[in-house]
């Protein structure tokens, strides 16, 4: 007797898309723009992919933001750097970007600054309206797509918390 079994092949899932991982305006105490625009250049140097593409392994449709607040010392370095607002869902993606602002090199100073940065982390697979949400409330939309047209996609008012 010759028995045959036959079993389907393992399923391989779907690479997760790459992520965006898009700088956005800080809120510091008050710095010239010289300052501000040297700050924006380092922290834009931060390697805070990594952590959302490890984040993006685990949970394919992850999307969110992570505002980081952290000091930065007169020698450049940072001194302490922590997630202050996430909503990502995931305490270790945060910290990650946490810590990827904390290796950064920043010009030197006078004087310590403390800076509150927000990071937006979406992908192509982030819900129209989560992106759109997420972009307004940073300035990111372009002028065009700012018309309250009463389309629940429209940017969310100044003001208004919207939970996911």
């Amino acid at each position: 007797m010759i028995w045959l079994l036959a079993c389907a092949p393992k399923e391989i899932p779907p690479e997760p898309p790459k992520g965006v991982a898009t700088v956005v305006e800080m809120q510091t105490s008050e710095v010239a723009s010289a300052d501000r625009q040297a700050i924006t250049a380092a922290v834009a140097t931060a390697p805070i992919r990594p952590c959302f593409e490890s984040l993006l392994a685990r949970a394919p449709g992850a999307h969110g933001e992570v505002v980081v607040e952290f000091t930065v010392g007169t020698a450049g370095l940072v001194t302490a750097s922590v997630p202050a607002f996430a909503t990502l869902g995931d305490d270790e993606a945060a910290t990650c970007v946490a810590d990827a602002v904390r290796r950064v090199q920043f010009p030197t100073r006078a004087d310590e600054l403390s800076v509150r940065y927000p990071f937006v982390l979406i992908t192509d697979r982030t819900p129209p309206e989560v992106s759109r949400a997420l972009k307004s409330r940073y300035g990111l939309l372009p002028e065009n797509e700012l018309d309250p047209s009463g389309d629940p996609r429209a940017p969310i008012p100044p003001g208004v918390v919207v939970v996911w």
